[in-house]
């Protein structure tokens, strides 16, 4: 058992601030507060707190330093098939996400540690598709058909997609700075293959990252399921595993499901994590064997990222804690209390390395901001208790099967001098059979050959047979060996005499190398000229294009201004055209009314014409009758009778008229009730459903009936109305909302009735005060 090993990282402060954590040595920081921040701080006691690690990074730690001290072990042990897990914990703005995946030109944990694997795993890789996820935490081995018919489908559907457009967020991998670093105690007779996996753990429940469904529909993720292998392993339930080849496409799985997390804005980062953020390498290996099972086994690392903020998050965090806190009580005490596991989806899936199924590390990243003191001292004791608790240590996985090393290094070098074989054209070389399935090893190890007691015969007996197997099988390698060393001799004279031809043939081709590179050096002069006519010819081209770019914005420039002129024409011509139409409108209605009022007083005229005419005719009559009796002056008389008539047709008519006008209701234009009391009510007659006006000038009308609709000539005659408000709303030509009130005096009539005059009208519209005009007008 050894402990968990728990490092600390400090990060950088900013703005010259004095922080409340200091590095004391490579082991050892002091949490301790300003004395000017005691005063004012909520902190009940004041004391310098120190705490132990296994070390300490402080500000001007790399992260190669980082990665060398912590990381590389792990990944040592992965490749030797040990089971590791690697976790940050921090609280939201330490630098737990800068530790795990750094930037392109300083890369973190993370990206290094795929790095190692891919530079020590490199020649060493099986194609892809060879080996085969089953989603149960196992692997298939495929044939080599059907490993590529699946190579062909992924190619075609690449093809088939549209390559989507790269963002400028999006990080370009290929600029990053990769780790060089090497591990050189490697099984070379293993074929080894990466498999990667992304998911996140969010309010108790467990999201694959890479699941292959489309981008609009990715808050639709279903969550998975943590269950137990035969193995008695734990792992998420068909889960998206990545087989990658190179750090380039495990970053391009990465990023993929970073833009799948859940983040959010807080006061301390502007990406905030909303969950726990689990990457997996899963480095597989199988014995390079002709088998038709070759052995397989795997060795799994976990780079996990732990938030400690606020709901559900720091629920997990509470399980984790629980979970470390009884491992250490039974450790201790001796206890066999049940360890909560389930309670948490992150102590569930790391249960088999709590259980002592591999090694565990973890980074405690600090922000020694002021701000942070009470976090900060939560996150220390935790990482403290967690020092306590011990792990078991696995043994590494090793299987011996008693076979030479070397056998792929053998295979490659039969395979390369077959293919020269081939390319010289020796016809002999697709006849010659490569026997390597013979392994040159005399057999297993010796027995024990301790003899305790010299009655031991059945002891001798066995080292006699196992010698004399041992003795038959180095003449058996004896006689292959001499076969191979004749077949071998031969086969060096055969090349010898195909090299002397060779070289014959070689100085033939020098002569005519010479001649090719006379005209090569004649045809590169060319190109030089050509390429230097080319470039003018280039410069040219962009000034002719970044003259056509500046003719275009200046054409785009000039359209849009004719653009606004002719939508300010439009909007003045539909402007004045909605006035000329109220205008003509209103001019009809004058017209009609002065119309009616005259052909009322021709009529009137006309009757009083006909009345007259007809007391003329009377007149006339009598006239006649009396001149046929006195015949003395009728010029005289006729005109004394026609204009006494005339006279009294006159008085008749006053009457008349004055009998008349008693009849009719006639208002008085300049009645004007009191207004010492400043009273007026309104009778405001608006449209049924009227929109509510949103202008900075509202009516002024203290005292008002409402009515949508005038049934009852009451509401008009009505003693107490003196005002009159009539209200229509209508759209302008820009689209916008125009509200008129037509407002007009009430004045009583002498019939009892009443009278509307109309005196103004108010014209209402809502703009915005800081909108720029179109036109200064």
């Amino acid at each position: 058992r050894q402990p968990v090993k728990v490092f600390c990282r400090v990060r950088p402060i900013k703005n010259n601030e004095e922080p409340c954590v200091k590095v004391t040595s490579e082991k050892t920081v002091s949490l301790v507060l300003p004395p000017e921040a005691v005063s004012t701080y909520r902190a009940t006691c004041y004391k310098e707190i120190k705490h132990t690690f296994k070390h300490v990074f402080d500000d001007k730690a790399t992260q190669k330093d980082v990665f060398d001290h912590v990381a590389l072990p792990l990944v040592q042990n992965l490749i030797h098939g040990n089971n590791g897990l690697l976790f940050t914990y921090g609280v939201t703005g330490s630098g737990k996400t800068f530790t795990m995946t750094g930037d392109p030109q300083n890369g973190g944990v993370m990206p290094r540690c795929l790095d190692v694997i891919f530079n020590s795993i490199g020649s060493y890789q099986a194609k892809k598709f060879v080996f085969k996820p089953d989603r149960m935490n196992g692997f298939d081995i495929q044939s080599d058909g059907d490993a590529l018919l699946d190579r062909q489908k992924e190619l075609y559907s690449v093809i088939s997609l549209k390559t989507p457009k790269k963002k400028d967020s999006d990080t370009d991998v290929l600029q990053r700075t990769p780790d060089d670093t090497k591990i050189g105690s490697i099984e070379d007779d293993n074929t080894y293959a990466v498999f990667v996996t992304y998911v996140e753990v969010y309010n108790n429940a467990v999201y694959d990252l890479l699941e292959d469904i489309p981008e609009d529909a990715i808050r639709q993720l279903q969550s998975k399921i943590v269950r137990e292998d035969a193995s008695r392993n734990m792992y998420v339930h068909c889960v998206t595993e990545v087989e990658v080849k190179s750090t380039e496409q495990a970053f391009e799985a990465f990023y993929k499901g970073q833009k799948r997390k859940r983040m959010a804005v807080t006061t301390l980062n502007s990406e905030s994590s909303r969950s726990h953020s689990v990457f997996t390498i899963r480095l597989v290996q199988v014995l390079n064997v002709t088998s038709q099972s070759p052995p397989l086994y795997r060795s799994i690392q976990y780079i996990v990222c732990l938030t400690l903020f606020a709901g559900n998050i720091n629920n997990s965090l509470m399980t984790l804690r629980t979970c470390l806190e009884i491992l250490r009580e039974n450790q201790l005490n001796g206890a066999n209390k049940m360890v909560p596991y389930r309670d948490s989806k992150i102590t569930h899936l790391f249960k088999n390395f709590f259980d002592g199924e591999g090694q565990v590390k973890m980074i405690v990243c600090v922000n020694p901001r002021i701000e942070d003191y009470d976090e900060t001292v939560h996150v220390m004791k935790f990482a403290e208790m967690t020092q306590e608790v011990q792990m078991t240590q696995p043994a590494g996985l090793k299987l011996d099967f008693g076979l030479t090393p070397g056998r792929r290094k053998a295979n490659e070098i039969f395979k390369q001098a077959l293919q020269k074989m081939e390319e010289n054209s020796n016809g002999r070389a697709q006849n010659i059979e490569v026997d390597i399935g013979l392994v040159y090893c005399l057999g297993p190890q010796f027995p024990c050959l301790e003899l305790t007691d010299p009655g031991l015969d059945k002891l001798i007996k066995d080292l006699l047979s196992f010698l004399e197997l041992r003795m038959n099988k180095k003449n058996d390698l004896l006689e292959d060996w001499q076969k191979r060393h004749q077949d071998f001799r031969n086969k060096l004279i055969a090349v010898e005499r195909e090299n002397i031809m060779a070289r014959q043939d070689s100085m033939s081709k020098q002569a005519a190398l010479e001649q090719e590179r006379k005209k090569t050096s004649a045809l590169e002069a060319k190109l030089m000229s050509s390429e230097s006519t080319m470039m003018s010819l280039q410069h040219q081209l962009q000034q002719n294009e970044a003259n056509l770019i500046a003719l275009k914005q200046e054409l785009e420039e000039k359209e849009m201004l004719l653009h606004q002129q002719m939508v300010e024409k439009e909007k003045l011509r539909q402007k004045y055209s909605d006035k000329i139409a109220v205008e003509k409108e209103r001019n009809t209605f004058d017209t009609q009314k002065r119309l009616k009022e005259q052909e009322i007083e021709f009529k009137t005229q006309m009757r009083d014409q006909e009345r007259k005419l007809r007391k003329v005719k009377q007149i006339l009559s009598k006239d006649n009758s009396a001149t046929t009796c006195t015949p003395v002056h009728p010029t005289r008389s006729a005109t004394t009778l026609y204009q006494t008539p005339v006279a009294s047709d006159k008085t008749n008519s006053r009457g008349l008229q004055s009998q008349s006008s008693k009849r009719v209701s006639v208002s008085n234009p300049r009645h004007r009730r009191s207004r010492s009391t400043g009273d007026e009510t309104w009778l405001d007659h608006r449209p049924r459903n009227a929109v509510e006006l949103g202008t900075v000038m509202q009516p002024l009308m203290k005292r008002r009936k409402s009515v949508t609709k005038l049934t009852d000539a009451k509401d008009v005659a009505n003693a107490k109305t003196s005002k009159y408000c009539l209200m229509t709303q209508e759209q302008d030509s820009s689209g916008e909302l125009e509200t008129r009130l037509y407002k007009a005096d009430v004045i009583p009539t002498c019939g009892g009735g009443a009278q509307v005059v109309f005196n103004d009208v108010e014209m209402l519209k809502q703009q915005s005060p800081n909108a720029t005009p179109l036109r200064k007008r």
